[in-house]
């Protein structure tokens, strides 16, 4: 077809697409400039009020988007999304931004060949590659897996001026007719739902759960309208202002004048940091907020709505409401939730939202695994060259790191495919995936780089445990050594608490054995029972990160196992570190003491003397005050064999080691003074001879 025709006839593609209510999406392969080309000229001859665009050479009025907009992108909309590909395919960013288009929109994929782009090179993926691997020579697989799945979907496909695949156009779904401002009947539901939560029972949240393109963030926008007409005062907050643009949008066009200030977004950490007064909380896109922040929220509101994407780019939603909703059940039992399923933006069918859940591996598996004690299990590993021929086995993967952490991005599933340093090593039982490891080849640096990333003349990207171990821990020969690293585990939620995961670990020593590699070494963000959970597998912390971690929002903890190196330097390291963190602690306000406990060991010093101890014996009878007896007490309690669960060991550690304040005490231990924290001390002392 001729290139003015085939143009004309796209032009009438996107008039068919707006009057179904789809987006339409075009991969369009052929020579780069005469690609650029050719998307001026469609460009030209379409209409559109915004153009976002990925990839060099954009035109003047196009929005260049680059990985920082990531999650900017959250509630934002566009007519047109070009992706030029010809020097990168960044997927995260590809995957984020399809939920932009609008209806009636055009997603144009400008593209070398398939057969050769395939064995190209893709730069864009060069953060997933560890060094020594140069992104400029490296052919990944993610691109063929891409493409794979591409050609599996509704798509329009041209190769230069020719028709290679047509769009199966979807027939337009009947409407209801629903009272404005909600388009849908779900829509209503939700803001009844909403309403509900500021009318019912205190401690009953809301979670609203949907696909992209479904209203959710309109329906807090139209509830909150409706309050503020009822005179209520709402606060919103989200990952970011960006994020929940869409619900005051609604708000703005639907509330008065002098309604508009009643509703106010603040930044989650600022409700942490102030006290604010507010009838209901509304929390968007709360799948990309630290976990710890929404149950401080919890905390401090008593009545909020937690709205989140179920799934999308993020590929967070379900894993944040797996997780979320046990901690929910244990401190608001009557806690409701809601699925929207229709479809607002565009209709169910719409192909580019099939292709971004099928070509990045977003849509959901209902089938839930079973285990039994007494079948056979087998382990088995999977590298980047293997996924390929194991695309079930890949989605299985995806899907189960996805529930288990839920910051887990598109990224990651590129990195899988594109890291030839990355394994996983998978618990399965006849076909049912149970668990899996994420795992990192780390170290075997040459000894001159390690002195350099000791003395911080340089980072290496790809090795977080060597570089730790060199620069923080100042072991830069540990970073010569066979390191692997477990980036994650994870566990089929219904199947935890099964030792499956301490299965796998100990798995994956033995082959570590094998292969003789020295070390494993974890780093996470550290809870008492993660660290638990670790230690149980002989993992030792080695360190701890003076600042959160950002995606969970805890201090970041290194631990270490010797395999085939000698078990004393981990032994040291531990040693050495928990006397540093012993005389650190008042630097790490929000640890734990629970934590504290189990990581801090002071040094050893001489036994109290008689006149010490008797001084602590009429402390207990109450016949001397605490500030008096405190060095003392710190004294006794440093020689004491420390139980993480025990309240008085957690009280005198937030006292004692960590300074806490005695408002933080009094708060977190729930005392109405500090005389009643003190005798509650004395009585708890008086246990003990």
């Amino acid at each position: 077809m001729p290139l003015p025709a085939l143009l004309t006839q796209l032009q009438q593609w996107q008039r068919q697409a707006s009057q179904l209510h789809i987006r339409l999406p075009i991969v369009w392969q052929g020579e780069q400039d005469t690609m650029l080309d050719v998307s001026r000229q469609l460009l030209g001859l379409i209409n559109y009020k915004t153009l976002y665009w990925i990839g060099e050479q954009a035109p003047t009025d196009a929005t260049n988007l680059t990985g920082k907009h990531n999650y900017q992108l959250l509630g934002s909309e566009c007519d047109v999304l070009v992706i030029n590909a010809f020097n990168g395919f960044p997927a995260d960013l590809i995957a984020a931004s399809a939920g932009c288009v609008k209806a009636g929109g055009i997603w144009l994929l400008l593209c070398p060949p398939f057969s050769s782009w395939i064995m190209q090179p893709n730069t864009a993926h060069k953060s997933l590659l560890p060094y020594p691997i140069n992104a400029n020579n490296h052919v990944g697989q993610f691109l063929p897996f891409w493409l794979q799945q591409l050609q599996l979907q509704n798509v329009l496909i041209l190769h230069n001026e020719n028709l290679i695949q047509q769009l199966d156009w979807p027939a337009l779904p009947a409407l209801k007719n629903v009272p404005p401002p909600c388009i849908t009947d779900e829509q209503q539901h939700a803001v009844a739902a909403i309403m509900k939560v500021v009318t019912g029972h205190r401690r009953r949240p809301l979670v609203l759960t949907a696909d992209r393109g479904r209203g959710k963030s309109a329906a807090l926008g139209i509830a909150a309208a409706q309050l503020a007409g009822e005179n209520k005062h709402i606060l919103i907050t989200a990952p970011s202002p960006q994020a929940a643009q869409t619900a005051l949008k609604h708000f703005q066009m639907l509330a008065t004048a002098d309604q508009q200030h009643q509703l106010q977004f603040v930044p989650y950490d600022e409700l942490l940091r102030s006290v604010f007064k507010t009838d209901l909380l509304l929390i968007d896109e709360a799948a990309a907020i630290p976990a710890p922040v929404l149950q401080q929220l919890l905390g401090r509101f008593s009545r909020i709505v937690f709205a989140t994407t179920e799934h999308g780019y993020e590929g967070t939603g379900r894993g944040f409401q797996l997780r979320f909703q046990q901690y929910l059940s244990e401190q608001c039992p009557g806690w409701h939730k809601l699925h929207m399923h229709q479809a607002i933006r565009y209709q169910a069918a719409d192909p580019l939202e099939q292709l971004t859940f099928h070509g990045f591996l977003l849509n959901k598996t209902s089938k839930q695994p079973s285990y039994a004690p007494n079948m056979a299990i087998k382990f088995i590993y999977y590298s980047a060259k293997d996924w390929l021929t194991h695309p079930i086995q890949l989605q299985q993967v995806f899907g189960l790191l996805s529930l288990a952490h839920y910051q887990t991005q598109v990224k990651d599933l590129a990195a899988l495919l594109d890291n030839p340093q990355l394994t996983v090593m998978t618990l399965q039982q006849e076909d049912q995936l149970l668990a899996c490891a994420l795992i990192s080849h780390e170290g075997n640096l040459p000894a001159e780089l390690c002195t350099k990333i000791y003395h911080a003349q340089r980072r290496v990207q790809g090795h977080l445990l060597a570089q730790s171990l060199a620069f923080h821990l100042a072991q830069p020969q540990l970073a010569t050594t066979a390191l692997w690293r477990v980036m994650r585990i994870a566990v089929q939620p219904a199947l935890q608490r099964q030792k499956l995961g301490a299965m796998l670990l100990e798995q994956l020593y033995q082959t570590a054995k094998i292969a003789e590699i020295d070390y494993l070494g974890t780093s996470f963000g550290a809870t008492a029972n993660l660290v638990k959970f670790w230690q149980h597998s002989s993992y030792l912390p080695v360190r701890l990160g003076s600042t959160f971690d950002k995606a969970s929002a805890e201090y970041s903890i290194l631990m270490l196992r010797s395999v085939s190196a000698s078990p004393d330097i981990p032994l040291n390291l531990q040693q050495r570190f928990g006397h540093q963190l012993y005389r650190a602690l008042a630097h790490y306000p929000s640890l734990s003491s629970k934590l504290a406990l189990m990581l801090a060991q002071p040094e050893k010093q001489k036994p109290l003397t008689h006149n010490e101890l008797e001084q602590l014996s009429l402390f207990r009878e109450g016949k001397r005050p605490f500030e008096l007896i405190r060095p003392l007490l710190l004294q006794w309690f440093d020689q004491q064999k420390y139980q993480p669960d025990s309240q008085l060991h957690q009280i005198l550690s937030a006292l004692l080691w960590q300074q806490s304040d005695w408002s933080v005490v009094l708060q977190c231990y729930s005392f109405v003074s500090k005389k009643e924290c003190i005798n509650h001390i004395v009585t708890l002392l008086r246990k003990y001879d």
